[in-house]
């Protein structure tokens, strides 16, 4: 009669043990879950900003690319090159800035062929070019006679972030007196 006695008075223990392991249990899995959802997300904003510091040296990069071509190679000074300075927009099929005027630059197109993969503004309809929520404007300031301060601003949206930038600024020196 003694064990019955015993076994009367944790009838309910069990029970009780049972709910408060499957509440903890509940408590951890949604704890992961909110971790991964977290994580996914942060790893997409990672990835914008990477994606729009690419851009923006591109941007530096195509912008000095120009520079050399007509004012080293051509023999022409800054203002001709430049002009007064201004915003513009241009990718790596370009010889020429364009200029942007009032508003912004066009979005930049994603090109997925796996022959060009690349981002740019002006892709052969065939190619299916994907539009993305990236736009570049270069701003260019005639600091000298003999120095350009340029500026690549790459904007994007996404999700609740909305008009994210990346900014990278160089001086090009005109050398050649």
């Amino acid at each position: 009669m003694h064990w019955f006695k015993q076994y009367r008075r944790k009838k309910g223990q069990s029970l009780i043990e049972m709910l408060i392991a499957i509440s903890l249990l509940t408590v951890a899995l949604f704890s992961i879950l909110a971790l991964l959802s977290r994580s996914f997300f942060l790893n997409r904003i990672a990835t914008n900003q990477t994606i729009a510091t690419y851009l923006a040296a591109e941007g530096i990069e195509l912008t000095k690319n120009i520079i050399d071509h007509d004012v080293y190679g051509g023999g022409i000074s800054f203002n001709a090159c430049c002009g007064a300075g201004g915003s513009y927009y241009l990718d790596y099929n370009d010889t020429a800035l364009h200029s942007i005027g009032v508003g912004s630059a066009p979005p930049l197109e994603f090109d997925p062929n796996p022959k060009v993969n690349a981002y740019g503004y002006s892709f052969p309809a065939s190619d299916n070019p994907v539009p993305t929520a990236f736009s570049r404007v270069i701003h260019i300031t005639l600091s000298t006679p003999t120095e350009i301060d340029v500026q690549s601003i790459v904007t994007w949206s996404a999700g609740v972030f909305a008009n994210q930038n990346v900014v990278l600024e160089d001086h090009f020196y005109y050398w050649q007196q």
